[in-house]
């Protein structure tokens, strides 16, 4: 018994540094989870979740600061906890494409769209990048891939480019496709890391503004309509989010915590029958979910 308060302690303790953006003091307690718990355990699974996202944001703290190096130790060591994830492979490959590592860039971005073949921004980036090495053609082609997923891509940059590879102007063409890179679908990111920022800081209603805002710009984020749903659920429009929670669904049908999410939504409107099949439902997603396994304990009691 004292062992498994210790463990909930630890991980309470974590959740809360979390919250208050102390990632490293996060890190540190949710380690001390994994060191007390078997490999595949669902309080060792829920730990390396979290630990990721910790080290995810300490990388990001790290590139505004510019030190490129301590960036890419904390996403790889993410990637490590969790190698399925492509946004980690992803940030990789721009570090090293950043510090001309073109080759090793090249393997991460193709780790990503193993994963997640229609994850425009590698595909973009892995455009460029060939484009660069002077594989045109191919580069090309996985630029026009990158933009059938994502037609924000589709500009006067991309319409530039093809007039001076047209024209045999090979280096002028490269810088035009590599401003797509800068382009305004950045504004997503832009909006989504500010809304959960907002969040994190219990700024519900500032949150669902900046959510909206990154969909209104490309509505096809599973991820972002989830944050939107917990944003709504913080302002207590419970409603509104369980329909953010069934349109992330509709987009990511596996997405277990946005099951998880649609079943607290219930929950809130006192439909707890409705909150139990989302519940079971998420632990056909992820059998090993802690999380809806308890929720699913609470409503059937």
């Amino acid at each position: 018994m004292t062992g498994t308060i210790q463990l909930n302690e630890h991980y309470r303790r974590g959740l809360n540094f979390l919250d208050q953006g102390l990632h490293a003091d996060a890190v540190s307690e949710f380690e001390q989870v994994l060191k007390e718990t078997k490999l595949d355990s669902p309080e060792s699974r829920l730990a390396r979740f979290h630990i990721t996202e910790a080290h995810s944001r300490m990388a990001e703290d790290s590139l505004r600061r510019g030190a490129m190096d301590i960036a890419e130790m904390h996403l790889r060591t993410a990637s490590r906890l969790q190698p399925k994830y492509p946004d980690l492979h992803f940030g990789i490959a721009q570090i090293l494409a950043e510090k001309g590592l073109v080759d090793e860039a090249v393997a991460e971005l193709e780790s990503a769209l193993e994963i997640n073949p229609r994850y425009a921004k590698p595909l973009l980036l892995l455009g460029v990048l060939e484009y660069e090495m002077g594989r045109r053609d191919t580069g090309l082609e996985h630029v026009q891939h990158a933009m059938i997923h994502e037609p924000r891509l589709f500009s006067s940059q991309y319409a530039d480019a093809l007039t001076e590879h047209q024209a045999g102007e090979f280096d002028s063409a490269a810088i035009a496709l590599r401003s797509l890179l800068a382009s305004d679908v950045d504004e997503v990111t832009y909006h989504f890391c500010a809304g959960r920022g907002a969040y994190t800081a219990g700024k519900y209603a500032q949150a669902v503004e900046c959510f909206q805002q990154a969909l209104s710009l490309n509505d096809s984020y599973a991820d972002i309509r989830n944050w939107l749903g917990l944003a709504l659920l913080g302002c207590q429009r419970s409603e509104e989010a369980l329909e953010e929670f069934k349109a992330a669904l509709e987009i990511n049908p596996s997405f277990a915590m946005a099951v998880i999410n649609a079943g607290v939504a219930c929950e809130m409107l006192g439909s707890r029958a409705r909150a139990a099949g989302f519940y079971r439902h998420a632990l056909e997603i992820d059998p090993y979910n802690l999380e809806a396994r308890e929720r699913l304990a609470g409503v059937s009691d």
